[in-house]
């Protein structure tokens, strides 16, 4: 059960239902290398004032920025010889870091909305939480840390705000700023930050971090979930959850049927677009750009460039008409029955032609 030992926790944008929030997951798996360099910088006491954990979504970047927190603040320690930490939920900062109310860290990440639910961007009143973070607190000899996730959200205004907080940062600080799409920061903020690199997990790690989720996925779940999930434990933990893997075998059946399977394509656009089933939509659009950014590799690859160039630009094309389909919550099964129709073209006939 989330937050079992550790109070009622705080909730946030991205959280998954019956899923505990980096906050307050004590482990981690894989991601050991990031880990292991961390360990070193601190123990040389060499320990840069900013981080910038870059990486795919899901695949562990907040869980380790909130680990590397808690070892720096001290929470009492758990380990299994593996050399992977683990934090123990009796200690009481530990419980502090899992309810946001610790004073000597702070989390920026998308604010709630005025009217429920959350704000799309990380805007310039967010970041002035850090200067009066920084003014209320007193670093007497203990780290004072900033966990910004993800800096893709901050806005223009937020991301030069805090620019200037890391071109003079305050005192025994600590900035651990998450990115999945790093081409989005300002080259300043990177430029002054030393990089993580992380990769997408191996299977065995994955399969850990799922059953360390105790979302009880049986083998075949298990293993289905893997596959398609690109070694993201949220993607797999969604792909669940909100029936990717049904969409999944749906969307291979039409891409290899012998020409456009359009009742297939009708039967797929009416189930999604049925109330209640938003965040399957969401995945639906993912996958249609992941087919799309696929075929453009493999007909690169094949020495097509002219056909890789038409799936490239249908992409970019493609994308920006889901962007604005979502914002204005524009007819689901029209924009599906569309992107067929726009593949079709794109393929020069029918499907699988």
């Amino acid at each position: 059960m989330i937050g079992e030992h550790l109070g009622e926790l705080q909730p946030q944008f991205d959280d998954l239902d019956g899923v505990a929030p980096p906050a307050a997951t004590l482990t981690f798996y894989g991601q050991q290398a990031q880990w292991e360099a961390f360990e070193t910088a601190r123990g040389s006491d060499r320990l840069h004032h900013a981080w910038l954990l870059q990486g795919p979504r899901g695949v562990g970047k907040a869980t380790l920025a909130f680990a590397m927190a808690r070892q720096l603040l001290g929470v009492e320690r758990l380990d299994d010889g593996d050399g992977r930490p683990t934090f123990s939920p009796e200690d009481a900062q530990a419980r502090q870091i899992a309810q946001g109310s610790h004073p000597n860290l702070i989390h920026i990440s998308r604010p709630p909305a005025d009217r429920g639910g959350f704000r799309t961007q990380i805007t310039i009143d967010d970041i002035r939480r850090l200067n009066r973070f920084f003014q209320a607190t007193t670093a007497a000899g203990r780290w004072r840390i900033a966990i910004v996730d993800p800096a893709d959200d901050l806005n223009r205004s937020a991301a030069n705000a805090l620019l200037k907080i890391l071109e003079e940062p305050p005192e025994r600080s600590i900035f651990l700023i998450t990115s999945h799409a790093p081409g989005r920061l300002l080259p300043t903020i990177r430029s002054r930050c030393r990089l993580l690199r992380f990769e997408p997990l191996a299977d065995g790690d994955l399969a850990a971090a799922l059953t360390a989720t105790g979302a009880g996925l049986g083998e075949i779940e298990m293993k289905a979930a893997i596959q398609r999930a690109g070694g993201s434990v949220r993607d797999a933990l969604s792909l669940v959850a909100h029936g990717g893997l049904e969409i999944d075998q749906r969307l291979t059946a039409l891409w290899n049927a012998p020409r456009t399977d359009w009742h297939g394509v009708q039967e797929l656009a009416d189930a999604l677009s049925a109330r209640g089933r938003e965040n399957s939509y969401d995945l639906l659009l993912a996958s249609l750009l992941a087919f799309l950014s696929a075929e453009a590799e493999k007909r690169l690859a094949a020495g097509d460039a002219d056909s890789a160039a038409r799936f490239a630009s249908l992409w970019q094309r493609e994308s920006g008409r889901f962007r604005e389909a979502l914002a204005y919550n524009l007819d689901r099964k029209q924009v599906v029955l569309s992107f067929f129709a726009a593949l079709e073209e794109a393929r020069g006939g029918p499907l699988a032609a």
